[in-house]
């Protein structure tokens, strides 16, 4: 019998709807266990894949916790986007059913480490779904951030600040900031400057074996390091930000229901050409 872990957002009372609705119908096929404290001391082998109910929210934090484990991960929106989540909550039993059934595919997600360093001591090591942020505080004026491929000094950009994203998260904070959509099949850091003071700054997008290093090196109130808009820490002068490739991508579960081009066209309300009436 499948071993299903079921994630999400206590405190969203969409999530605990549908949470009444689905455990005891998956009780009866599967062995269940809920975690919406997502909290939980988990070992990979005591579950087959995670359950997760909410949004894109919920899918980055699951995929931070679990990812590394390799824990596959299925997203079932009740949250407002949902552009990494597999199905609605109005049809769950269809998409359940099949993965029970094993009518799905595992597809692998590059994910990023973000390494956070202050005069030789590491303040923060975290995987990333999205991306790696460093931007200005409301009130401050243009950062400085040295630019670093593989220790080669590339560039330094003056701006509001600057976004490494893997191809899942070109489509999030890098996109709105001008970023290319990258295909999630694909391994790449994106690497997209916001607001850049020169224009000739444009977004890079980079093998992904290599390793990012950005410096703050001028600004007048200090910036944030923002992973997956989840966890944030201030910088100081002088602090390094190292970005890889995560060791391990994370596995979505993929029913085929719907590809990356028909959620693009609907997430992101893609019309076609216009109709002359």
């Amino acid at each position: 019998m499948r071993r299903i872990i079921i994630l999400g957002n206590k405190e969203k009372m969409s999530v605990l709807e549908a949470l009444d609705e689905i455990r005891p119908w998956l009780a009866e096929r599967a062995e269940v266990m809920v975690d919406l404290e997502m909290e939980a001391a988990l070992e990979p082998e005591q579950v087959d894949f995670g359950l997760v109910l909410g949004g894109d929210g919920s899918m980055l934090r699951a995929a931070r916790r679990l990812g590394g484990a390799g824990v596959p991960l299925l997203g079932i929106n009740v949250g407002k986007f949902g552009f990494l989540t597999e199905t609605s909550a109005d049809r769950f039993q269809d998409v359940l059913n099949d993965v029970l059934a094993g009518h799905y595919r595992l597809a692998e997600r590059m994910m990023l480490r973000c390494v956070l360093e202050r005069d030789g001591d590491v303040l923060l090591d975290t995987p990333g779904l999205n991306d790696a942020v460093i931007s200005r505080t409301a009130l401050s004026r243009l950062i400085t951030i040295e630019f670093r491929v593989d220790a080669q000094r590339v560039t330094t950009y003056r701006a509001d600040g600057l976004i490494v994203a893997t191809p899942v998260g070109s489509t999030a904070h890098s996109l709105a900031s001008g970023g290319p959509i990258v295909h999630p099949e694909l391994n790449a850091l994106v690497v997209t400057p916001i607001c850049p003071h020169t224009l000739s700054n444009r977004p890079l997008v980079l093998p992904p074996e290599v390793e990012i290093t950005l410096t703050t090196t001028q600004f007048s109130e200090p910036p944030a390091l923002t992973v997956d808009g989840q966890m944030n820490r201030e910088l100081r002068k002088t602090d390094r930000v190292r970005i890889r490739r995560c060791e391990t991508p994370l596995k979505l579960i993929r029913t085929g229901r719907m590809t990356f081009f028909e959620t693009l066209c609907n997430k992101l309300d893609w019309r076609g050409q216009p109709r002359y009436v």
